[in-house]
């Protein structure tokens, strides 16, 4: 993995998150109505802080919902801590794709998410690390 690059803004909202939560963030990114923090593994706990006070801060101070993602280095864990709090029935990497599979339509419906947005931002978060493509199947 090289070194990722931030814009200005997730500069400026990783830097607001590190000082409110006291731990570094490995990536950030936005999209319309959420923001996303990258976190490394067993930090996760100090980010959302006691009862989600961190995350309740930044949220009122961004006006924007919050996810914090803890990162691995194994392309199944990162999938399942990107996708949670849904979890698929199987994660598995074949070539340079990753399948999350899942017999239920409920599931698939809240992984891929209206027009495929669910499933963009899932790709994104994996692609900035790994270079893979994840499809739900």
């Amino acid at each position: 993995m090289g070194r990722l690059k931030l814009d200005p803004d997730a500069v400026g909202i990783s830097s607001l998150f590190e000082r409110i939560t006291g731990v570094k963030v490995k990536d950030c990114f936005q999209d319309s109505d959420m923001l996303y923090f990258i976190v490394a593994p067993g930090t996760i706990g100090k980010a959302v802080g006691k009862g989600g006070e961190n995350i309740k801060k930044i949220q009122l101070k961004m006006d924007k919902r919050v996810k914090v993602i803890e990162y691995r280095d194994d392309i199944i864990h990162f999938v399942r801590s990107v996708i949670y709090p849904i979890t698929a029935e199987e994660i598995v990497q074949e070539d340079n794709t990753v399948f999350i599979r899942d017999s239920h339509k409920k599931t698939k419906s809240l992984l891929i998410g209206r027009d495929g947005k669910n499933l963009q931002i899932i790709n994104r978060a994996v692609k900035r690390f790994f270079n893979v493509d994840v499809k739900v199947m």
